[in-house]
């Protein structure tokens, strides 16, 4: 069992750009959220899978995929994966 993934609206359209544009990079991505939801069930792999942010923004977690950065926030409570945005990763560390 995995977790249920869900993500803004925002993310939503931007995906459907990537995937018109660079199927590639859309099924690399794909497959990154999938493996993704199976390892956040076990809870060891939220610090040795996923990163998180410093203060304060130590809610949000982050992956590297295709050399950019998802972020994202877990509910390992309710067993959910909210995916947040999708950014180069200059954007998001300089």
């Amino acid at each position: 069992m995995s977790y249920k993934v869900t993500m803004e609206k925002k993310l939503e359209k931007k995906l459907e750009e990537i995937q018109s544009v660079n199927f590639r990079e859309y099924t690399l991505f794909a497959k990154k959220i999938e493996e993704m939801a199976n390892h956040a069930r076990i809870m060891m792999n939220h610090r040795k899978k996923f990163n998180t942010f410093e203060k304060p923004l130590q809610d949000f977690k982050w992956v590297e995929v295709n050399d950019k950065i998802l972020v994202f926030k877990l509910d390992p409570i309710n067993e959910e994966m909210h995916l947040c945005d999708y950014l180069p990763r200059n954007e998001v560390f300089e």
